[in-house]
């Protein structure tokens, strides 16, 4: 599925991604009332896969809520309004989950990209670990999870009361206990641009992250070890790299 507000000037790109892909699916596009040519582009399209909503909604949150409270394929992604499939992967990596029903959730690797989707960095994580996910966070980019839909059963929807870190808490709840596959190529291409949350204000997803993160602690030990970690990745990341910015700072010129 694919929240979207006010991303008219992307959206077509992320449309015709989900549309190339191979594996047969349904695209559910949750628009929040967009008045910038969003629904006029939605109209449009002659996709028999595609099915969409525009109304005000009470945001992104909300707006996935929505979408998976829709879905009914056996799998579920959320794919949002500026991003795009690399369709050929996305294909495999389900063929992957087709053939090992035992794995629950799998994800892989992301192409940061410039507004243009011009790549300009590409990332793999490691191997699953949930633990490292908890104590350590955004080590698995959370856009290039697929997932069975069975599991929302026993983990429930997004919890609205989180903006920035929504993905971040609903996937450690998918996660644990569960078997995850890490597909080793770049499944999404992450369109990094001033007006997304991650270009206007990257630490706010990383403050809400921490407070999810505290709520799992089981002792002080958990919680001085996470509090630790984001103090020493707050502290020394900036210096030597372009961290939180994924590939570098924007320009404002």
């Amino acid at each position: 599925m694919t929240p979207s507000f006010g991303s008219g000037r992307f959206l077509a790109e992320t449309l015709d991604s989900v549309a190339a892909l191979r594996t047969p699916h349904e695209h559910l596009v949750i628009d929040g009332g967009s008045d910038d040519g969003t629904v006029e582009l939605l109209q449009g399209r002659n996709d028999p896969d595609l099915t969409w909503v525009s109304e005000p909604d009470r945001g992104q949150t909300h707006a996935v809520n929505k979408g998976l409270e829709r879905a009914t394929g056996e799998l579920c992604a959320w794919l949002n309004a500026d991003d795009a499939y690399n369709p050929e992967e996305v294909d495999r990596a389900v063929a992957v989950l087709a053939e090992n029903p035992d794995v629950d959730l799998l994800y892989g690797g992301i192409q940061f990209t410039d507004e243009h989707l011009q790549v300009k960095r590409t990332y793999v994580p490691a191997a699953p670990s949930f633990h490292r996910y908890l104590f350590f966070g955004d080590y698995i980019p959370t856009p290039t999870f697929i997932f069975r839909r069975s599991l929302l059963a026993g983990s429930g929807l997004l919890d609205e009361r989180w903006v920035d870190a929504a993905d971040y808490d609903f996937y450690l709840r998918l996660m644990h206990g569960r078997r995850a596959h890490r597909f080793p190529e770049p499944l999404v291409r992450f369109r990094y641009h001033a007006e997304s949350k991650t270009g206007s204000d990257p630490m706010k997803a990383q403050d809400e992250a921490m407070q999810i993160r505290l709520m799992w602690a089981r002792n002080g030990r958990d919680r001085a070890i996470m509090q630790g970690f984001d103090s020493l990745k707050r502290a020394v990341l900036p210096r030597i790299s372009g961290w939180p910015e994924p590939y570098g700072r924007l320009r404002s010129d």
